[in-house]
């Protein structure tokens, strides 16, 4: 079945360039929402999707949130990130659903 979601699979779907290259990413494209700044939020939404066949992210959730714009921040950015590497089952690219934490921490200025 094509659309299958997979949650283990032979070899797991990855950004290209690997986890470093996908934090420097976050790091270079979250804007720190203004309003989770005046008030110090900080901490880590945890997000689910699942990486398509062809790289592409869908079905962008937040499953645990920290609010004041930060878990509508982390899917905006997941929703224009490049395609990732697809997971491979039985040699062949499957739909799998992947989680990952966005961490929002304010810098010390």
């Amino acid at each position: 079945n094509p659309n299958q979601i997979f949650t283990a699979v032979e070899q797991s779907p990855s950004f290209p360039g690997g986890d470093a290259k996908f934090y420097a990413y976050l790091g270079n494209n979250i804007k720190y929402p203004s309003i989770a700044r005046e008030n110090n939020v900080t901490g880590r939404v945890i997000c689910t999707f699942v990486v398509e066949r062809d790289g592409s992210l869908t079905d962008i959730k937040v499953v645990r949130g920290i609010g004041s714009g930060c878990d509508e921040e982390a899917i905006r950015v997941l929703k224009k990130s490049p395609k990732w590497k697809p997971g491979i089952q039985n040699g062949r690219p499957v739909r799998v659903q992947y989680s990952i934490p966005v961490n929002f921490t304010l810098a010390q200025e």
